[in-house]
């Protein structure tokens, strides 16, 4: 009779993602600066890495997110250029190896099964299908729309690989403590820029994104918030609270009013679910901010503020108005921008023109309503819905404070970066997307760690059961002999 084998789906997967990969990286390297031969052999490194200690890659891939620099490979658009950081490269190797370990171990599996999996397809699918759409119809450029694409994408592949890693509490709270780690750091070197200007992130170019920083300030912000809401030990406390304060001062001095407007309902978020007493602690923090706000405030930050609201006639920028209060000129030329993208839309409104096709625009819903159409906007919109829904639910069904801090915390930066998304490209923005999709993994691993840790206990008296009837017999078999 024929031997029956199984059929070796995770080989094949592994060795098509492994060629895929090469393909690319081999491409990269034929244009590359001189910088990358040793980049390759770091990445050697951590491919070996990775099948000896995996955690330790994964907090490396933390740092890097924040502190890595980058490498140009030069301007693909007049608006656009190609920027890959290191930990691209890493998200790259890391990945080789993990599709590796897939092809020598059929129980591992690519995908894990989350309640979010069919809108990240659904919406993957839409934004690749508009964007080939745009490449045949000659609204975007080829090669501009392939490192688009594989950059969308990157972002999923940190989800996945990180959701299949994660086995333990204790790898959630060695995460934790490098995100925390990792942002006082990028808060103190903010802080020495504080007086040259709008500070930024480290390794920013010549030109910093102020914006950037702001939208991942309000991310990590709230995650201490929601783990400041529900941690009784006192040693992570006080060290917690010091570094939300210390944060704020950089964040100040981002200048950046769509971080400014983020941040609010974010907080807001926190005090309306986290129904306990601790909930008039934020209430009561919250009005002596606004005071020290009042009073005490730079006097940049304030104008930057207040610039929002002041008319100035500049060529070519008409004034708008908003409940009947005249715009300066940065926001209204932000709305005669929305005003042109609604009208390129009417023209093509269903798939859009493909990604990166509208150009540089300060919105990520009309940015998505331009490129992807409205097919693409409610598939994105169904997808923050579905993860906000979700996260909620881990929420309220948790039980353990740090799980339940961290629930709350990415609830309230989910919501604090949707309204940053209105006047920014937020969700497509790597150093905010990186750590949003790296926490929101953790965050979807929870329900499952929670049922590994009560079949502890479980196990545990089973083995004292059988340790007791060990005993037992070893002390009747002593007395009968």
């Amino acid at each position: 009779m024929p031997i029956k084998e199984n059929f070796p789906i995770n080989a094949i997967i592994g060795s098509f993602f492994i060629a895929l990969v090469c393909i690319f990286v081999g491409k990269g390297i034929s244009i590359s600066p001189t910088i990358i031969p040793l980049v390759l052999v770091i990445s050697m490194f951590v491919f070996l890495l990775t099948f000896i200690k995996t955690d330790w890659v994964m907090l490396i891939l933390i740092y890097a997110m924040l502190l890595s620099p980058e490498i140009n490979f030069g301007e693909i658009t007049s608006q656009r250029a190609i920027a890959i950081r290191i930990e691209d490269l890493l998200i790259i190797v890391f990945s080789l190896a993990w599709f590796a370990r897939l092809a020598l171990h059929s129980r591992l599996s690519l995908i894990k099964r989350t309640p979010i999996n069919r809108w990240i397809a659904l919406y993957a699918a839409i934004f690749t299908l508009s964007t080939i759409n745009g490449m045949l119809t000659n609204n975007v450029k080829p090669l501009t729309g392939i490192f688009y694409i594989l950059k969308y994408l990157e972002y999923y592949l940190v989800f996945y690989l990180v959701l299949g890693i994660i086995k333990s509490k204790s790898q959630v709270k060695a995460y934790l403590k490098a995100f925390i780690i990792t942002f006082a750091i990028v808060n103190i070197y903010a802080c020495t820029q504080i007086g040259s200007g709008r500070v930024s992130a480290p390794f920013e170019g010549e030109i910093g994104e102020p914006n950037t920083l702001g939208g991942y300030q309000v991310l990590i912000l709230s995650i201490i918030m929601g783990l400041l809401s529900h941690m009784r030990l006192k040693k992570w406390r006080w060290p917690l609270i010091a570094l939300a304060l210390f944060s704020l001062v950089p964040f100040a001095y981002t200048l950046s009013r769509a971080s400014y407007l983020a941040i609010i309902p974010a907080y807001l978020t926190v005090i309306i679910l986290h129904k306990t007493k601790r909930r008039n602690v934020f209430v009561g923090f919250l009005m002596t901010v606004i005071i020290l706000l009042i009073f005490f405030f730079p006097k940049n930050v304030k104008d930057r503020i207040f610039y929002t609201f002041v008319p100035v006639k500049q060529e070519g920028i008409p004034t708008f108005k908003l409940l009947g209060i005249e715009l300066g000129p940065s926001a209204s030329a932000r709305l005669q921008s929305w005003s042109v993208a609604v009208n390129r839309w009417q023209k093509k409104p269903y798939i859009g023109y493909g990604i990166t096709a509208a150009g540089f625009l300060d919105s990520q819903y009309f940015s998505n309503l331009v490129e992807l159409g409205t097919i693409g906007l409610v598939a994105f919109l169904a997808l923050l819905s579905s993860i906000f829904r979700n996260t909620l639910r881990i929420y309220r069904n948790s039980n353990d404070e740090i799980f339940k801090g961290l629930s709350l915390g990415f609830l309230a930066g989910h919501v604090g970066l949707l309204f940053h998304a209105i006047a920014a490209n937020t969700f497509i923005i790597i150093r905010i997307m990186e750590p949003y999709w790296f926490l929101l993994a953790m965050i979807m691993a929870i329900p499952k760690l929670e049922k590994s840790q009560e079949n502890i206990p479980s196990i545990e008296i089973e083995e004292n059961k059988v340790k007791s009837l060990k005993n037992t017999d070893m002390l009747l078999n002593s007395k009968i002999a």
